[in-house]
């Protein structure tokens, strides 16, 4: 192993700032799916059973003697006290088939999200005329039957839950990167209109989109903002996937994603919150907009389908990358062949720093307990010769 002469947060605080660090920090995308089936529990009841499910993660980490960061601290939700928060969690919970709740699902599998419409063409006026949390609060019986004491309720337990899960890492010297999450005005509209159908609206009624982001915005950095305070923890991760070159050409990118992203992440680093930018499918042509956006408090999370070499030659100097290990190379790769492909991550994407070793979005509930442990070691015992 590499001799260590930094702590773990040093560590993963050098790599965001694009400092020197004594070795390439490591940090996998973890929830409770893959340390579930390895403690011998289902990923259903993972899931239903928080403190057996965040125990599970915990006794992976010490298996094979930790890492640097958790990038979400377990798997709980950060939310705001307030209904609106509540009904949008309950809109994104509803779109999922979670295993041992749907007969579809196996108790062992991920979670299956099954795409239809939930906002509709007529909502587009509402929230233009009374923003997110307006819409949230007039429409609520629509999305859910409980009465707002309740919701708040439930939205304080589950945000203390999420600090919670916070402190267990803190307490191990280990940095959580995110104490809230939130999906671009894009991505969030995609999801609760489908697919299909925001894609025709974006052809169809494109000024009315654009007005009801208008609207979107401003709420759901308030809301972050707050949510992460309210955890105690100074990042936030941006889920972004479905205003990538893998969906949409560069003109709908440029006017309906990335004024929005850039707004938010700006407003993010006004408050000294860590971004993490959440890239599912392929950003690669998007990448060179990425300069744009703060420098040395952004980290660009890859999934494995972006050139993350790519992404090193266009962001070195400017934005820490995070990744990208496939979901694949964990589950049916060897422990030879993860080896072989962290050292070229290391060599390469971490040339010069501004890196961290992490999986290609979640560690998948099917990945090999070895090749898992091959990832965390390799970062701890490999120095590249420069």
């Amino acid at each position: 192993m590499i001799k260590e002469t930094m702590t773990s947060k040093e560590r993963v605080e050098a790599a965001i700032k694009l400092e020197p660090y004594d070795r390439v920090p490591v940090a996998p995308l973890m929830d409770v799916m893959f340390p579930s089936r390895h403690k011998g529990m289902t990923v259903a009841y993972g899931i239903s059973h928080w403190k057996e499910g965040l125990q599970a993660i915990v006794d992976i980490f010490d298996e094979v003697g930790g890492w640097d960061a958790m990038i979400l601290p377990g798997y709980s939700l950060a939310l705001t006290p307030k209904v609106a928060s509540g009904v949008m969690a309950s809109m994104g919970t509803r779109g999922y088939k979670f295993p041992g709740q749907d007969a579809a699902v196996s108790e062992n599998s991920q979670p299956q999200y099954e795409e239809r419409e939930r906002l509709t063409v007529d909502n587009y006026d509402e929230i233009i005329k009374y923003g997110w949390s307006g819409f949230a609060e007039r429409n609520r019986e629509r999305y859910t039957s409980f009465p707002p004491e309740q919701i708040i309720a439930w939205a304080k337990k589950q945000t203390e839950h999420y600090a919670r899960e916070g402190e267990t890492w803190a307490q191990k010297g280990v940095p959580s990167l995110c104490g809230a999450i939130v999906e671009s005005p894009l991505m969030f509209l995609s999801t609760k209109r489908s697919l299909t159908s925001f894609t025709m609206d974006l052809h169809r009624i494109p000024d009315k989109v654009e007005a009801v982001m208008d609207a979107l915005v401003d709420d759901l950095i308030t809301d972050t903002i707050e949510a992460a305070r309210l955890t105690g923890i100074p990042g936030v991760m941006l889920v972004l996937e479905r205003g990538g070159c893998f969906y949409y050409p560069l003109k709908i990118f440029e006017r309906f994603e990335f004024p929005y992203m850039k707004k938010m992440v700006e407003a993010f680093a006004a408050e000294g919150l860590i971004t993490v930018m959440h890239f599912d499918q392929d950003w690669t042509l998007n990448l060179p907009y990425l300069k744009e956006l703060p420098e040395k408090i952004c980290i660009a999370e890859l999934d494995s389908t972006t050139d993350i070499f790519k992404a090193k030659e266009i962001l070195k100097g400017h934005m820490c990358i995070a990744g990208d290990v496939p979901a694949s190379l964990s589950a049916i790769g060897t422990p030879e062949d993860m080896e072989a492909y962290c050292k070229k991550l290391i060599d390469v994407v971490g040339d010069g720093g501004g890196f961290i070793l992490s999986s290609g979005c979640t560690i998948p509930a099917n990945a090999k307990f070895e090749n898992f442990k091959t990832m965390i070691d390799t970062a701890k015992s490999y120095l590249p010769a420069r």
